[in-house]
């Protein structure tokens, strides 16, 4: 909605409010809602008010600018270098970007390349501690069992 449609609702509603005395304005506010029912005419004149004053703001915002373009061709090349500027910004920050997914996606799958090392060094220390075991049981202790304890276990 813009803001030329809001002021005119707006205005509308302010005169409306003036012929709220008619039969009619009585029986179409019975239906309306309790918060449009509690807005008086000091309420709508304090909106129109702001939004003329938005309206203002943003108007004489724009004609500024729109005067400084056409009495300056300085304003204009800071213009269109601010704009330059931040095009490169944005392609710079596209490319970082596209760089650190390449490197998200290297790292998740050196992760799994050293998780699978991980388990094939696990296994082969488990293997390992069974041998150590059953040397010790042959070699030192005449075939008893041997249990080795530890962090080895923990694997």
């Amino acid at each position: 909605m813009s803001i030329n449609k809001v002021q005119s609702f707006l205005k509308q509603r302010l005169n409306e409010y003036h012929v709220n005395e008619t039969i009619l304005m009585t029986f179409i506010m019975q239906n309306a809602s309790a918060s449009t029912q509690k807005i008086n005419e000091n309420d709508l004149k304090t909106f129109l008010k702001n939004v003329d004053s938005i309206f203002t703001s943003i108007a004489n915002r724009q004609l500024d600018r729109l005067f400084s373009m056409r009495d300056s061709y300085k304003f204009v090349d800071h213009l269109i270098n601010c704009f330059q500027q931040k095009k490169i910004a944005i392609e710079r920050n596209h490319l970082q970007q596209k760089e650190l997914e390449e490197k998200a996606s290297n790292s998740l799958k050196e992760e799994q390349q050293l998780k699978e090392k991980l388990d094939v060094l696990i296994s082969y220390t488990k293997q390992f501690k069974e041998q150590v075991a059953k040397e010790i049981s042959v070699k030192k202790c005449q075939n008893r069992r041997i249990n080795i304890t530890g962090e080895i276990n923990t694997l």
